[in-house]
């Protein structure tokens, strides 16, 4: 099935059991046999039909971010991330929950917004998070 997210097409598909997406952009040497055909499987239609990002796991992380007043209204006029949730506190930042399929998921959305947006949970996370910054910083200043 051919989805659009976010102003990306992915394929989903089924590779050995287990259904992904693929970017239909990266797609190369396509080769499409006539011969066969294929069902869709329900329980695929079903979860596809229920997510809200072209994240294709078996499980996700929750994950808790605090993000600075500064920014804060980006995140509440529409959601950033599956499953987001968002709770205001008193100084104006908000603490921001999601359910993300794997880290890649969120890396790139937390290093847009550096340094507005703090990973809290899960720490390792946000520990993979400073070590490649470290690393690109590195790679900088050689």
């Amino acid at each position: 099935r051919l989805i659009h997210k976010n102003g990306v097409w992915y394929l989903a598909a089924e590779e050995a059991g287990q259904l992904k997406n693929f970017s239909v952009a990266l797609i190369e040497a396509l080769q499409v046999d006539e011969t066969s055909r294929f069902t869709p499987k329900p329980a695929h239609q079903d979860y596809i039909d229920t997510k809200d990002d072209p994240w294709f796991t078996e499980g996700t992380t929750e994950v808790r971010l605090r993000v600075a007043p500064e920014i804060a209204h980006y995140f509440t006029r529409r959601p950033l991330l599956p499953q987001q949730q968002q709770r205001a506190d008193a100084d104006g930042s908000l603490l921001v929950t999601a359910q993300i399929g794997h880290i890649n998921q969120l890396l790139p959305l937390v290093r847009y917004w550096l340094p507005h947006v703090r990973i809290i949970t899960p720490v390792a996370w946000q520990e993979e998070l400073l070590a490649g910054l470290r690393h690109a910083l590195a790679q900088w200043v050689r």
